[in-house]
């Protein structure tokens, strides 16, 4: 059973990884009324300036290690709750 909740954590992990990175694009496009200068976006990653380069990688960056973080616990809990059945 430890493989399927560690399926689950693997699969709950690229989700929401998928989900925040779209928030993330999002929140920044509403903010700033310009697409985010994301890799998936290269065009205005080369037109944009290195301050919002940077600041984008910063946010995208803690909310990505956020995500992992939460997502990890939630594994880890599940895997837990398994073992003791």
């Amino acid at each position: 059973m430890n493989i399927v909740a560690k399926l689950l954590g693997t699969l709950a992990s690229l989700l929401t990884g998928w989900v925040g990175s779209k928030i993330v694009g999002a929140l920044w496009q509403k903010t700033t009324g310009e697409h985010p200068p994301s890799v998936t976006n290269p065009e205005k990653q080369q037109q944009a300036t290195l301050g919002k380069v940077l600041v984008f990688a910063v946010i995208s960056g803690a909310s990505a290690a956020c995500i992992q973080a939460l997502t990890k616990r939630w594994t880890r809990g599940l895997e837990r709750r398994v073992a003791k059945h």
